[in-house]
């Protein structure tokens, strides 16, 4: 009996330790994070379901714009989306019709997909599609290319189209202003199975305020083909647009999104997935080229002063008093925020029977941290990246095209006629593209364009300033 309890004893004593020691361990493994060792009855280690589901998400660029004009928005009617299909489907059609012409949609089968966010109207031999932006603030339809806006009334989203004169849509007194914060993302599934993207948990942040993504289509906010001429735009909208998907492991996308924001770009703005900030040593970089960009004084490279009257005179601070009609010849953010605030007192001391218009367009792209390549002849210059790709073309100039290089600690100032430049290779370079449209309608026609480019150092210095301008009146 005595030899019976004091083995008992031990194996009580030897199983306290055990269960001791599996404690400490896993107190120490919550602490250590994983471990890269598996237990022998594990067949094979996975991820937690969050971990999971995590896309990779590198910044690859970045956007910030900024868009005013006094075009009011007067709307006319026209459906509802709830009731469509449905007792509306009537209302949608005959906006089809008498519109856009689509005769076809009389025969036409009118459905809705599954996340009520398009709207298919199809025949055997047509088609077309209305789609909502993640917003809900407008709805797209292509191939047509026609953008309505959405109110929500009543927790119904109802559908209007914009009313137009004879000269567009209406002008008024009150102008509105649109900020957009545009990323260029490169998606990766470092997962060992599929991986679902969604569009809708991307946002972002800044400060109490959470934006979602949304469509920046240039085109439609007020069509024409001018704006060609705005590179960072035309830019933006030749990029593939991530849209939701479905990643393979180890697959890799690439594109943009668009978000509407409060303000041109800030340092406090903070991408995130879900839940998980999308943190990024370049997009800090980036806020400083922005800032160093739009605080240089161009004058420095290009030898010439940022206002000029329309003739040869350019001037350091424009007299409107002596030259009324002041045209830019490089645009920072001082020039812009000089046309933004003549041009909006403008509208105000305008009258109701003869009134000004005025538009503004001041766009900001900046591309970090890339091995590039500056390949030039006799007419154009080219900048491509150790990947072969492009990221600036000027082989197409047009107006007035000046080209600086920083030589020995001075400008060499290269114009459109004799662009010979050595080829040269810089080391995490940064490039911040600025596009600029003034246009308005005071006592004659005003409109000028300006698309720069410059090429900074891994110091932030700039070494390469490129500009390229038209600007004029008519009457």
């Amino acid at each position: 009996m005595r030899i019976l309890i004091f083995i008992l004893t031990i194996f009580i004593i030897f199983s306290g330790c055990v269960e001791e020691s599996n404690v400490t361990q896993s107190n120490e493994s919550a602490y250590q994070g994983p471990v890269n060792e598996k237990p022998e009855n594990i067949s094979s280690k996975t991820l937690s379901s969050e971990e999971e589901n995590l896309p990779e998400i590198e910044v690859t660029s970045f956007s910030s714009i900024y868009m005013h004009d006094n075009s009011e928005n007067v709307l006319s009617y026209l459906f509802s989306w709830d009731n469509v299909p449905g007792n509306e489907s009537n209302n949608l059609s005959e906006y089809l019709k008498n519109d856009l012409g689509s005769d076809w949609v009389s025969n036409a089968q009118i459905i809705k997909t599954d996340d009520n966010n398009t709207i298919r109207v199809f025949t055997p031999n047509n088609s077309l599609e209305l789609k909502l932006a993640d917003d809900k603030n407008t709805v797209l339809i292509t191939p047509n290319h026609i953008q309505l806006k959405v109110k929500e009334e009543d927790s119904k989203l109802c559908i209007y189209r914009v009313e137009e004169d004879y000269m567009g849509t209406k002008t008024g007194y009150n102008i509105t202003k649109r900020y957009y914060a545009a990323y260029g993302l490169s998606i990766k599934n470092n997962g060992s199975n599929n991986l679902d993207f969604k569009l809708n948990e991307l946002h972002v942040h800044d400060g109490g305020h959470i934006f979602n993504t949304t469509i920046l289509d240039p085109y439609g906010f007020y069509g024409g083909s001018r704006l060609e001429r705005l590179e960072v735009l035309s830019n933006l909208k030749k990029e593939n647009k991530i849209e939701n998907t479905t990643l393979s492991p180890g697959q890799t996308i690439n594109g943009s999104v668009v978000f509407q924001v409060n303000s041109l770009y800030n340092e406090s703005f903070l991408l995130m997935y879900n839940e998980t900030p999308i943190s990024s040593a370049s997009f800090e970089k980036s806020i400083e080229a922005l800032r160093t960009a739009e605080s240089y004084n161009y004058s420095v490279a290009f030898g010439i002063s940022p206002y000029h009257n329309g003739e040869l005179e350019s001037f350091e601070e424009p007299d409107l008093m002596q030259y009324p009609y002041i045209y830019s010849n490089w645009i920072n953010r001082s020039v812009f925020e000089y046309f933004n605030k003549v041009d909006s007192e403008s509208v105000l001391t305008s009258s109701p029977n003869d009134m000004n218009f005025t538009r503004i367009v001041y766009a900001l792209e900046v591309i970090p941290e890339r091995n590039i390549t500056m390949l030039a002849g006799k007419t154009s210059f080219r900048v491509v990246d150790d990947t072969e790709e492009e990221l600036i073309n000027k082989s197409d100039f047009y107006g007035d095209e000046k080209i600086a290089i920083l030589e020995n600690n001075t400008y060499k100032l290269y114009l459109r006629d004799n662009i010979d430049i050595p080829q040269m290779n810089l080391s995490n370079a940064t490039i911040v593209r600025t596009s600029f449209e003034r246009y308005g309608i005071m006592d004659v026609g005003i409109i000028c364009f300006n698309n720069q480019d410059i090429i900074m150092d891994d110091s932030q210095k700039i070494t390469i300033a490129i500009s390229n301008n038209l600007g004029g009146h008519f009457p």
